[in-house]
């Protein structure tokens, strides 16, 4: 997909090869993927994973904002707390790790 190009649906779309590579590896490193006017001008958003019993990533919880009406950085806590309530009530403890789709374990 990446290979055949990227559309911008606004100026801050990422589209740089580079850049999105480097996005995707700190959202897989820190679990949550923060987007500031990237597919909406006007709004903003964060989201975290929420994991199952075996480790794998099943679902996000996302918070939409809009831009200057609260900070990501703000929403981050709130919305990461919740995402790992959910990864509980789904079996998940951080002893299990999380499961990369490539096999790897983190």
């Amino acid at each position: 997909m990446i290979a055949q190009g990227l559309t911008a649906h606004t100026p801050r779309t990422i589209t740089d090869q580079v850049r999105l590579r480097h996005a995707l590896d700190e959202c897989r490193r820190t679990g949550v993927a923060m987007v500031r006017e990237e597919m909406t001008l006007g709004t903003d958003s964060m989201a975290t994973r929420v994991i199952d019993a075996d480790g794998h990533v099943v679902a996000a919880l996302s918070v939409i904002v809009s831009t200057g009406s609260v900070g990501l950085r703000t929403v981050r806590p709130a919305a990461i707390a919740r995402g790992l309530a959910g990864s509980r009530r789904l079996g998940w403890t951080p002893a299990v790790g999380i499961r990369h789709t490539n096999g790897a374990h983190a």
